[in-house]
C-alpha cells in the first residue's frame, strides 16, 4: 500500500514537474496584434504595381493596399484601432523577415514554391501572372522563342523563380544578370540585350511607372512560359492567421480592390490610372 502510494506520489510530481517546465506557446499573430494594435507588414518596392516607391517616397501598390485591408479587418475583428507598421523588403530578405519574425506579413509579387514552403507559409493566390520575354519592337522578328536563342543577350533578375527556370529552357542564350526590371530595361533601351524576361505583368508595370509607351515594345509569348501563383508569405504554422488572411483575399473588398488596380475582363493588363 505504501509503494502504491509512493508510485502515485512520484508519478504525480514528475507530471507536474513536467507541466511546469513545459515550452510556451509562442503568441500567435491575432493575439500579437489584439495585444499591441500593430500589424507588421513589408513590401517589395521594384515590383510594379505590387509595391513600388514614388519620386516623393511614398510606397504604393496593390500589395500595400491588401495589407491595409487586413489591417481594416482586424480592426473591425478586434475592435481596436489597427496600425499598420509597413517596412520595406527584398528579394534576398523577404522570406528570412517572416521566418524569423520579424514581420507578421508580406505580400508583393512573390510565387509559391515548395522549396520556400519548407521556410514560411503562404496565403490563398490573388494573382496569377507568368514569364515572359519584352524586346523592342525593331528585334521581335530576329527573337524565336520556339527556337534556342543561342548567343542572343537575355537579361535577367537572380533570387526569383524566372531565374530557376527560364534559363534552364535556353542554355545557349547569352544571359545577363541585373539587380531589378528597371536595370533590365535600361540595357535593353541602349541596346546592351536584346530582350529581358520577368513576369509579364511585372514588365508591363514597369514600362508604366517609367512614363514609357509600351506600343514600342512586344511582350511575349501570348501564353506565359512559367505559371506564377503570387501569395502573402506568412508565418509557419500559424493557422488561424492564414485563415484571416484569406478570408481577406477571398472577401468582395478585395476583389473590389483588384477591380482598382487590374482590368479583370482582360487578363493580367495593368491599369494606368493607379500609377
Amino acid at each position: 500500500m505504501l509503494l502504491k502510494s509512493a508510485v502515485a506520489w512520484l508519478a504525480l510530481t514528475f507530471t507536474t514537474g513536467l507541466a511546469m517546465i513545459a515550452p510556451v506557446q509562442a503568441e500567435t499573430v491575432l493575439e500579437r496584434v489584439a495585444r499591441t494594435g500593430e500589424l507588421r507588414a513589408g513590401t517589395r518596392i521594384d515590383a510594379v504595381p505590387f509595391g513600388f516607391q514614388l519620386a516623393n517616397g511614398d510606397i504604393e501598390g496593390y500589395g500595400v493596399d491588401l495589407m491595409a485591408l487586413i489591417g481594416l479587418k482586424l480592426a473591425a475583428e478586434t475592435g481596436k484601432t489597427i496600425t499598420v507598421d509597413l517596412d520595406t523588403v527584398t528579394l534576398q530578405n523577404r522570406f528570412q523577415a517572416i521566418a524569423s519574425g520579424e514581420l507578421d506579413i508580406v505580400c508583393e509579387a512573390t510565387t509559391i514554391t515548395q522549396d520556400r514552403l519548407e521556410l514560411v507559409d503562404f496565403s490563398a493566390p490573388f494573382f496569377i501572372s507568368g514569364a515572359k520575354f519584352l524586346m523592342k519592337q525593331a528585334s521581335v522578328d530576329g527573337f524565336h522563342i520556339n527556337g534556342t536563342l543561342e548567343g542572343i543577350p537575355i537579361a535577367y533578375i537572380e533570387n526569383t523563380t524566372t531565374f530557376d527556370i527560364i534559363p534552364q529552357i535556353y542554355p545557349l542564350a547569352q544571359w545577363v544578370a541585373v539587380q531589378d526590371r528597371e536595370e533590365g530595361i535600361a540595357q535593353l533601351d541602349k541596346g546592351q540585350v536584346t530582350a529581358v524576361v520577368s513576369d509579364g505583368i511585372l514588365l508591363v508595370g514597369e514600362l508604366l511607372k517609367q512614363g514609357k509607351d509600351p506600343a514600342d515594345y512586344a511582350l511575349g509569348p501570348y501564353q506565359p512560359i512559367t505559371t506564377e501563383l503570387y501569395a502573402c508569405i506568412l508565418p509557419q504554422g500559424d493557422r488561424d492567421w492564414k485563415r484571416f488572411v484569406d478570408e481577406v483575399i477571398s472577401s468582395t473588398e478585395n476583389h473590389d480592390l483588384l477591380q482598382e488596380w487590374f482590368n479583370l475582363d482582360q487578363s493580367n493588363v495593368v491599369r494606368v490610372d493607379p500609377l
